[in-house]
């Protein structure tokens, strides 16, 4: 339990790291895109906290299944934390972007709601 909440906090630090590198380049420090950053970095959290307390509540409870849950949502949060990252530190450096581009192309589904 102990790992997987260093793993997921760590790629949760990273990203919001990558993320205020990448507004100090552009020279876009906006107090309401950090707020709403921030926020969806406090739902992972929550959402994590809740995996771990389902799997701590399920041995009490002995439903008779085991439902490892919180290491799938670290797995998720972890990748999606590490395409963020990823997209941050190419956008910051450029020609990191050519080695990167043909995964990035393959996991962007277009859908660019949850940028920083």
């Amino acid at each position: 339990m102990f790992i997987k909440c260093i793993l997921v906090f760590s790629f949760i630090a990273l990203d919001v790291i990558t993320g205020f590198m990448k507004g100090l380049y552009n020279k876009n420090i906006d107090s309401s895109a950090l707020r709403k950053g921030l926020l969806h970095k406090a739902s992972e959290a929550l959402v994590f906290g809740m995996s771990l307390l389902v799997e701590y509540a399920i041995q009490y409870v002995q439903i008779g299944v085991d439902l490892p849950l919180s290491g799938g949502v670290t797995v998720y949060i972890a990748g999606m934390e590490a395409t963020s990252i990823i997209e941050n530190i190419c956008e910051v450096n450029p020609k990191l972007f050519k080695l990167f581009k043909p995964y990035l192309s393959k996991l962007q589904s277009g859908d660019n709601d949850d940028k920083k």
